[in-house]
């Protein structure tokens, strides 16, 4: 790679479905990722941080192909720090591609819980595991940092890594469009994506996706009702 950064190993290249281009987030795609967050709040690992990644800006290499791979290294190298030191994490993530004037290219949005013991050297080492990912951190903006105070602001900020809903999901929130764009009345919903992502769109870690939330629901049952602990929005109130 010409700009610095180290190249992404040849393996790491390869992305699911590499040549489908992944436009909107379904439905069960946002009801995937509000489980998650809800089983995150149960697991007592509220997101307190708030990532927005740039890979445009960082000049990777080919960031319409490659930016899920950086993602997944820089997100293994941040939660295998936090796992090192004793600690746990969760993490939501999404993926968006807007171009043209104005646009900032493809990024990801990430919320992830960080003991807040760590906090402060996890925030000072964001930049290292974002070169280790390829991407070039002298340019400012690349990786940008924001803390998530409460739940409240978590569910804030998941809501704006929902705008991408296809538009069959948006009569759904049609008690929230906005009149003037038709888009759900989300923070900047009036800026979706309108270039594609190739390999995921979206995740949750695995301690919070849907396989996860299958097993806890296995083993946890309400002692007076003998129900097994339900999941979904309704757990991240």
């Amino acid at each position: 790679m010409s700009n610095g950064a180290p190249a992404l190993p040849t393996k790491a290249i390869r992305t699911r479905s590499p040549h489908v281009p992944k436009w909107h987030l379904s439905l069960e795609q946002i009801e995937n990722n509000w489980a998650a967050l809800g089983h995150a709040k149960r697991l007592g690992l509220i997101p307190n941080a708030s990532l927005d990644i740039h890979f445009h800006r960082g000049a990777l290499d080919d960031p319409t192909r490659n930016a899920g791979t950086s993602l997944k290294a820089y997100l293994k190298s941040a939660r295998q720090w936090i796992e090192r030191r004793g600690g746990e994490t969760a993490i939501i993530w999404t993926m968006e591609n807007r171009s043209g004037f104005g646009g900032e290219g493809v990024h990801a949005h990430v919320l992830m819980h960080v003991p807040d013991k760590l906090l402060i050297r996890w925030h000072q080492l964001r930049r290292t595991w974002a070169r280790k990912a390829g991407l070039e951190v002298t340019k400012a903006g690349v990786i940008n940092f924001e803390p998530v105070r409460s739940l409240d602001g978590a569910k804030g900020k998941l809501a704006y890594m929902s705008k991408d809903a296809h538009p069959e999901v948006l009569a759904i929130f049609e008690p929230f469009l906005n009149s003037r764009t038709g888009r759900p009345w989300l923070h900047d919903a009036n800026k979706p994506s309108n270039a594609p992502i190739y390999g995921l769109k979206t995740g949750a870690s695995r301690n919070i996706n849907a396989k996860a939330r299958a097993s806890y629901r296995r083993h946890q049952v309400e002692p007076s009702y003998g129900l097994a602990v339900g999941e979904g929005i309704n757990s991240a109130k």
